[in-house]
């Protein structure tokens, strides 16, 4: 960690490698401040992948930044292709850090070396300049001197760096931050010569030729928890509805949506709602009753398999039936290995199991305590005339399609 201080303040690459389980790539880094033609040629031809920005969320705030993620949804009724190609399946993360993509505006093209490291050099020293401004300052100098669309992506760090995402923005921003600079990186993914990213030990050995210190991000994720500077104590998101994440051995896995905060008493649901019927609506409407918002949780298809049946419908296309749904405020998918881990990230106040759901309350609840969960489990009734369960269907539908 020293060593990698060290280079980081003296302008110098750094390699860092995320995690097992997540990406499992090398990254090399740099302080966007410190970056020149040369260390774009570098990562162009030694790195091969994306080159593009790591920022800090307290620049993010000062800019305005958004998050294509969430912009995406907002502008679909007037865009439809953008719904089509909403992000809510990246296998190995909750969601995508990623932003808007500039060039300086004293750039031709953009994606020359010179012109990506005047971008990535100017963008890091606006960073700097930020801090001692207002928002509305901050705004002014960034239009001043960037353009987008462009060819130098923004990712962005989440609000609780190395507390709620793990990536390499997150891992860079942390590193940027501790070596007392703008919090603001330029990186590129390490490829190899097979079409997939560089093994590993064929990085380290790369590292050890060109004399660059390499990291494990657990490092990265140990050092930042002990570390006491000022910007910890001192940064307050502007946003607070960010959902925590929980990482396990296995690495994060990823549910499709970031939750608002609370909007008073919470309610959770859960199911598989292949072939949606009045039933489904049935139970959902029961449930939004019992408080103010519903959260439902979709069944991964995984999930749904290991219970012996294949689902008809896709876990996204699920996913968005019940997020259609007017009683329903936010649907997501679960977790494949870890059914706690996704109530936890809800924080519940009120679980509502379905009349045919086979959880018993005594058991469950004695689980959900185990884990250091506190909520209150409600059995819902099936109300006169509900149709059959989807199983029921399913047998009617073979017998009567003769399939």
């Amino acid at each position: 960690m020293e060593r990698a201080l060290d280079a980081y303040r003296k302008g110098s690459f750094v390699i860092v490698y995320d995690a097992d389980g997540r990406e499992e790539e090398c990254d090399l880094f740099l302080p966007a401040e410190s970056c020149e033609p040369d260390h774009i040629r570098q990562m162009r031809k030694d790195g091969g992948g994306l080159i593009f920005l790591m920022v800090r969320p307290d620049i993010r705030d000062k800019l305005g930044l958004p998050f294509l993620q969430e912009m995406f949804p907002q502008m679909s009724r007037e865009h439809p292709v953008l719904k089509a190609l909403i992000s809510d399946d990246i296998p190995y993360d909750n969601r995508s850090s990623f932003s808007l993509a500039i060039n300086h505006r004293n750039t031709f093209t953009g994606i020359t070396d010179n012109d990506r490291a005047l971008t990535v050099r100017s963008f890091g020293d606006l960073a700097i300049r930020v801090q001692e401004m207002s928002e509305a300052e901050a705004l002014s100098d960034f239009g001043e001197h960037f353009r987008s669309p462009g060819h130098i992506p923004i990712c962005i760090a989440s609000d609780h760096i190395l507390e709620t995402r793990f990536g390499h923005t997150e891992l860079s921003c942390a590193l940027s931050t501790m070596a007392g600079l703008s919090g603001v990186s330029v990186g590129c993914e390490i490829m190899g010569d097979d079409g997939k990213a560089m093994p590993k030990d064929a990085v380290r050995e790369y590292a050890i030729l060109n004399e660059i210190p390499f990291l494990e991000g657990h490092r990265i994720i140990k050092a930042w928890g002990g570390w006491k500077g000022d910007w910890k104590r001192s940064y307050t998101p502007k946003v607070h509805d960010e959902r925590r994440v929980f990482p396990t051995e296995d690495g994060p896995s990823c549910p499709s949506v970031t939750l608002p905060g609370k909007r008073g008493l919470r309610v959770m649901a859960s199911g598989v709602f292949d072939l949606m019927h009045p039933g489904h609506l049935s139970f959902l409407e029961q449930a939004k009753a019992l408080g103010d918002e519903l959260v439902v949780v979709v069944a991964r298809d995984v999930t749904v398999q290991n219970l012996k049946r294949h689902p008809i419908m896709n876990e996204r296309a699920r996913r968005e039936m019940v997020a259609a749904i007017r009683c329903v405020d936010t649907a997501v998918l679960g977790y494949e290995n870890d059914r706690y881990r996704i109530v936890r990230e809800i924080d519940p106040d009120i679980i509502a199991l379905g009349y045919d759901q086979h959880q018993d309350e005594i058991t469950l609840e004695s689980e959900l305590a185990a884990q250091g969960i506190e909520v209150e489990l409600v059995r819902l009734d099936k109300r006169a005339g509900d149709m059959q369960a989807t199983s029921e269907l399913l047998h009617r539908i073979r017998k009567e399609g003769g399939c």
